[in-house]
């Protein structure tokens, strides 16, 4: 099904801000929504000019350019690509000059993007989170050079002498990323072991120092490093430019997919199949569950499943029942953690993100739920992502024909495990009250029975 382009201009000096539109969830993109979703493009504030407070990370200015590309990459409207490079341009013109740049915890101006103001106490950290701006740059050449057809066009204005055309471009960017990849990540962050390759902290007295982070890298932050590697090697291999890292760098991502779904249990709730997991492979995901907040950025495994490294159709569908049938407490309504628990410090929240959203495509009722939430939440109004998300499983769904997935059978499976470590730990702090006031309560009276003995004996 082809969606009509709008032709509306993109323009960073337009007037009035609007709210993005989302129709309902049933039959194609419309009219609305599209042209909505253009004209927020042309509204945006500009991209951000360092990586300060992670703004190219997460669910920040970084995921703006997410839903640039999520959006370009199912109607390839040029606008939508165009404000994608003018935003990657930024991305690696913000990341740290080896002349003149930051000196950071290896004791060199390494070419990463710095996360800690210059005063701060961190402020020679560089982490897992530099995958994470490297993939985003590099998903935009990814989707330059999936379309020929642009390649020897003009692009944007080249601010920073990145190249004049798309493809020019599109190298640059897979250039300048595959250096810092080269020199802030593979050395620091993976090991060969004989389970296969690893994602740890830096095995570094200076990264302990500066970055207090050692250990198995967390499941989020992991995504955010092969992510990078993942992007790289697509590009290499659309380039067919002879790069030897093509296999390795595909390795590292499947097995850490591998790694991650070792490590998930599989539960019963409510008949279906499930996943509890925690954090970081370290934790007992019956005493820790997973923050919903983090799973977001767990559930980019999805690309490991897109790019056939790993996991299975089923592997992938125990994580929808998850927010299915365990996170989704009724309308507008998600549980803070994903064994359903919630409370004060991981609260409740109204919808799932696009890293969810973009799996609603795997299974129509989860669309129908997630973009349920966005409809009813009004989450679409300002948030690119996850309208953009949205937008693209909508269109999928339009065209796909609706087959249920396949039923496991859940029978033998523990029940996912409903401890709130919060209210655990609170529980256990009224415990040691009571006991410390029962302490209390008997010194004095032990002090008021030695009083009335010695009162008596002198009578």
């Amino acid at each position: 099904m082809r969606l009509i382009c709008i032709c509306l201009p993109i323009s960073g000096h337009a007037a009035e801000d609007r709210d993005m539109v989302l129709e309902g969830l049933d039959g194609d993109v419309t009219t609305n929504e599209y042209s909505a979703f253009i004209y927020k493009l042309s509204v945006l504030p500009p991209p951000p000019t360092s990586n300060i407070g992670n703004l190219m990370v997460d669910e920040k200015d970084g995921a703006r350019l997410h839903g640039m590309q999520t959006f370009y990459s199912f109607t390839h409207d040029r606008r939508a690509l165009d404000s994608a490079v003018v935003w990657s341009d930024a991305f690696l013109h913000a990341r740290n000059d080896p002349t003149n740049g930051r000196i950071l915890w290896t004791g060199k101006r390494d070419l990463c993007w710095p996360n800690k103001a210059t005063n701060d106490v961190q402020a020679l950290h560089a982490g897992a989170e530099n995958g994470d701006v490297i993939e985003h740059i590099v998903n935009t050449a990814r989707l330059i050079l999936e379309n020929q057809t642009v390649w020897n066009e003009t692009a944007p204005p080249d601010k920073f002498d990145f190249g004049a055309t798309y493809l020019e471009r599109a190298k640059t960017y897979v250039r300048e990323c595959q250096r810092s990849a080269d020199t802030t990540i593979v050395p620091w962050f993976v090991r060969n072991t004989k389970e296969g390759y690893r994602l740890y902290y830096p095995d570094s007295p200076a990264y302990l120092k500066y970055c207090e982070e050692s250990g198995p890298i967390p499941w989020n932050q992991q995504q955010e490093l092969v992510g990078a590697l993942l992007r790289l090697a697509q590009c290499h291999r659309l380039l067919n430019d002879g790069n030897t890292n093509i296999a390795y760098y595909e390795k590292i991502t499947a097995d850490a997919a591998r790694w991650f779904f070792a490590s998930a249990v599989p539960v019963s709730a409510r008949n279906r199949v499930c996943y509890n997991w925690a954090y970081v492979v370290t934790l007992n995901p019956a005493l820790e569950a997973e923050v919903t907040t983090e799973s977001d950025y767990d559930m980019f495994i999805f690309r490991a499943y897109e790019a056939s490294l790993g996991p299975t159709r089923q592997q992938m569908q125990r994580l929808i029942n998850t927010a299915r049938f365990v996170m989704y407490l009724g309308t507008n309504r998600f549980a803070g953690r994903i064994n359903g628990t919630s409370n004060q410090r991981r609260h409740e929240r109204k919808f799932l993100e696009f890293e969810w959203i973009e799996m609603s495509v795997l299974d129509k009722d989860f669309y129908n739920m997630t973009a349920g939430a966005v409809l009813t939440s009004h989450e679409y109004f300002d948030n690119l992502p996850v309208e953009a998300a949205v937008l693209k499983a909508k269109h999928f769904w339009a065209a796909a024909k609706s087959t249920p997935p396949a039923i496991e059978d859940a029978s033998g499976l523990p029940p996912m495990p409903r401890r709130n470590s919060t209210i655990v730990t609170r529980h256990w702090r009224l415990a040691l009250g009571i006991t410390l006031a029962s302490w209390l309560a008997i010194k004095l009276l032990l002090m008021f029975l030695r009083r009335f003995g010695i009162k008596n004996q002198n009578s």
